[in-house]
């Protein structure tokens, strides 16, 4: 026995069809009942095929457009100014009450020519239906039956609208009855010019083009309401095949479209043959002088000042708001980039980028047809035997052999050419091939890498990613090349050592600026047996040396005893806080010290912000804060990162000692080219350079800004060359953004160092400790309080006396705390005497003598 369906709805459709058979068998018109209920069922079935109750819905979405979405960037008053457009295809939102309408016309409503030109073509009755043209689409049936083929359509323009916002291109009976229905529930809602509107915006135009605005902007490079009848005929003749009908791709195919728009406009009363010839003719020069290649498209004319900061910030907003609310929302997006910073930034490193190329003259790999030429004959035999795939390139051989005579030789001979013809279009196309070609005539180029954060916020104020931003050139390298930072790393290893002194104070192992280390070679023996022999860059080696001067010249001697003195398990934490490296820990041995460890410029340069803000952890970010199209914060960035987040991870006092020690870096040390651009505010830094000349650092800040400079080649076994360090690479570069950068801006000092626990003795060069009765050379050096050495020299003989009939000696003083930073670094009372330095090897990080 069947069960009886329990359902509601199926109980409800039983109940209503058993009295629907009940009425239609009672006494009346049988046939006449059974018409109406086949009807009614039919009803159902069309509206369940065609339509939906959602569809009421979702009719406001018809008059919502995908917007790009724009970054602003601030200006050096506050204000901020587009720089960037996020967006898949370009449109450029129209309002057709703005368009003019033409006087003289033989129209009677005088539209403006765009719209005439669209309705003639598309929908010259659009006006006079409802959504559906009956005759239309009589007629096409007609014209199709005929033909034997699809040759004409029938859909209106308010079909093409439901189309374009709603349905797919699928060519179907179902899909062309839901336009229909689609098409007579826009025209109830909305009126003719609001679906004229829409379909205007809409329609897709070809070369990444949505809509006649941004068509008429890539086509003619003028807005929509410029635009000549022959122009405003060819952006209608897109609208079927714009591909097949584009000016750029096809213009034989393109200018026969258009003598049909004006073939239209005459039959339809809009024009007449007198004009028409006459605005066909003109626009025949449209043709004669259109030199674009047929790959542009509207997404490489779309605002994008600084590419590598548009790529950089596009990463980050995909994940965190999406890529279909970023591309098509209309959204602002306030950044952190500030345009004079990265203006300047670039200003310094493309040249610079440029030129090292030329100087390290590393080539690129050429003759690709080695193989091809020794073992072609045999391949296929070789294949055979060991099952490889065929070889070949994207362009025959013949085709590489003349762009790269072209690239090297027959370039130059038209660029000379061109110099005595002034021909604009030659020029253009000798340009562009500069401006694309992926190397400099076959060298490989030279990257690098900057970036700048404010220490006191996080922002992120200039990013430059490399030599160029390029289809083959897109990396963004602050935060994705891994480097050594070698020599760089110290400054934050020192402070780490010096903070742990300060909060474990040990008489035999305090770490301080004037802490005397033995400047000499080195040897360990690994646990797997090998050997490892840390030495300076120079080969050079100064035996007694105080931390402070260390750091000045670059020692790594001093740096790996640095570690061993103090013992890596105690800084360890320290140096991870300082570093914040995601998913990666420190290397624990003594390696560590010459940064032989692999970290991106931009965590390298958020721990020197750390020391520019006092021992306090930064968050840098990018975007402020993201609005949508009513003006309304959907996003914001501040809150994620506010003064909550930051750890204090070394002390202000440690954090105060080695920004001391940094300045004498860059006025006496190895970073005394950032002052070539005429830096002229305190500025604390250093180098770093790797085996080999593989990488050049300079790392640095002032109290407004931490910036960071790297060169090196993408593959990193390759030297930039003898004697390319980061003082003679890198520090002019960060010098010169430093210096044009920040060269409106008032001087500041550091908010941190208001309060220190600082005390400043003077101490004997010497030895680093308290000047006994026979020092003659002291210098005043800042301590924390519980490292100032207790003990007094007594390292000086009488024969070192004796050189000398007379001594100098400066009075010693109680411990006294200092609450502001001191104004420069202590200075020398009685300056060393300066060995001769012998010529280096192949590498080094000092001011190499050659």
């Amino acid at each position: 026995m069947k069960q009886e369906a329990v359902g509601l709805f199926e109980k409800i459709f039983i109940i209503w069809f058993r009295n629907l058979t009940s009425w239609i068998w009672e006494e009346g018109n049988v046939v006449r009942k059974t018409a109406i209920a086949v009807f009614l069922l039919g009803g159902i079935n069309v509206f369940l095929l065609t339509g939906s109750l959602k569809d009421f819905f979702r009719l406001k979405e018809a008059s919502m457009y995908d917007i790009p979405s724009i970054l602003y960037a601030q200006t050096e008053k506050g204000k901020f100014e587009p720089i960037a457009e996020y967006y898949k295809f370009s449109r450029i939102p129209v309002d057709i009450h703005t368009l003019k309408k033409e006087e003289p016309s033989l129209s009677s409503d005088n539209k403006n020519k765009v719209i005439q030109c669209f309705l003639s073509t598309e929908d010259n009755q659009f006006y006079s239906h409802s959504g559906i043209d009956l005759k239309g689409i009589a007629r096409a049936f007609v014209v199709n039956l005929i033909a034997g083929r699809v040759k004409e359509g029938a859909s209106t323009i308010t079909q093409q609208v439901a189309r374009l916002k709603f349905l797919s291109t699928e060519r179907s009976i179902a899909r062309k009855a839901r336009e229909a229905w689609l098409a007579i529930l826009l025209e109830l809602v909305y009126p003719k010019d609001k679906i004229l509107e829409v379909y205007l915006n809409e329609i897709p135009l070809g070369h990444g083009t949505i809509g006649v605005g941004a068509a008429s902007r890539f086509y003619f490079r003028k807005e929509l309401q410029d635009v000549t009848w022959g122009e405003a005929a060819i952006l209608a003749s897109l609208t079927t095949r714009p591909t097949q009908f584009s000016p750029l791709t096809n213009p034989i195919s393109s200018i026969n479209k258009v003598k049909v728009v004006f073939k239209k406009l005459i039959e339809n009363g809009r024009m007449s043959v007198t004009d028409a010839e006459k605005e066909y003719t003109a626009l025949l020069d449209y043709y004669t002088n259109l030199n674009r290649s047929p790959n542009d498209s509207a997404f490489s004319d779309r605002l994008n000042r600084f590419p590598y900061v548009t790529e950089y910030i596009r990463k980050n907003l995909i994940r965190s708001i999406g890529k279909d609310r970023l591309y098509n929302g209309g959204l602002k997006i306030y950044s952190t980039i500030q345009i004079k910073h990265q203006t300047e930034a670039e200003k310094a490193m493309f040249p610079a980028l440029q030129a090292q190329t030329l100087e390290s003259n590393q080539r690129a790999f050429r003759n690709i047809d080695a193989f091809d030429d020794n073992f072609g004959a045999a391949y296929e035999v070789i294949a055979d035997l060991y099952d490889l795939p065929d070889f070949k390139f994207k362009i025959s051989r013949l085709e590489r052999t003349f762009r790269s005579a072209f690239q090297e030789d027959i370039r130059d001979t038209f660029t000379t050419l061109n110099y005595l013809t002034g021909d604009d279009s030659l020029g253009d196309f000798l340009d562009n091939n500069y401006a694309n070609q992926s190397t400099q005539d076959h060298l490989l180029p030279v990257e690098g890498s900057l970036i700048s954060i404010r220490p006191n916020t996080g922002y992120i104020t200039a990013l430059v990613g490399g030599s160029g931003f390029r289809s083959d050139n897109q990396q963004i390298r602050p935060f994705q090349a891994f480097r050594q930072p070698g020599s760089a790393f110290k400054p934050v290893l020192y402070a780490a050592a010096m903070d742990y002194s300060g909060k474990n104070p040990d008489p035999e192992k305090n770490v301080t600026p004037a802490t005397l280390f033995a400047d000499s070679p080195l040897q360990y023996l690994m646990e797997d047996g090998d050997e490892w022999a840390p030495e300076n860059y120079s080969s050079e080696y100064s035996g007694f040396i105080l931390l402070r001067k260390a750091l000045e010249q670059s020692k790594n001697s001093v740096a790996v005893r640095v570690l061993e003195q103090i013992g890596l398990s105690n800084i360890m934490n320290t140096l991870r806080g300082l570093l914040q490296l995601p998913g990666r820990d420190i290397p624990y041995n003594f390696s560590v010290s010459l940064g032989s460890f692999e970290i991106t410029p931009y965590e390298l340069t958020r721990a020197y912000a750390a020391l520019a803000s006092g021992g306090k952890t930064v968050n840098p970010i990018s975007v402020l804060y993201v609005e949508n199209q009513e003006g309304k914060i959907i996003k914001d960035f501040r809150t994620e990162f506010d003064e909550s987040d930051r750890k204090q991870v070394i002390t202000p006092e440690a954090a105060f000692l080695i920004t001391s020690m940094m300045e004498d870096v860059i006025k006496e040390g190895t970073g005394k080219a950032a002052l070539s651009y005429g830096l002229s505010r305190k500025a604390y830094g250093k180098t770093g350079t790797t085996n080999n000349f593989r990488d050049a650092w300079f790392v640095g800040y002032t109290p407004e800004l931490v910036t960071s400079v790297w060169f090196g080649y993408d593959v990193g076994t390759i030297s930039l060359g003898r004697g390319m360090t980061g003082g003679r690479l890198a520090a002019p570069v960060w010098g010169r953004f430093m210096a044009r950068s920040l060269d409106n801006e008032p001087k500041a000092e550091f908010p941190w160092a208001t309060d220190l626990k600082i005390s400043r003795r003077a101490v004997c060069t010497m030895s680093g400790k308290l000047p006994g009765g026979q020092c003659r050379e002291l210098i005043e050096e800042y301590f924390i309080p519980s490292t100032v050495p207790k003990d007094i020299c007594s390292d000086h003989g009488s024969q070192w006396m004796s050189d000398s009939p007379s001594s100098t000696t400066v009075r010693q003083e109680k411990p006294k705390q200092s609450t502001v930073v001191a104004k420069s670094a202590p200075e020398k009372i009685v300056k060393s005497l300066k060995k001769k330095k012998k010529k280096s090897v192949f590498s080094g990080d000092e001011d190499i003598d050659y």
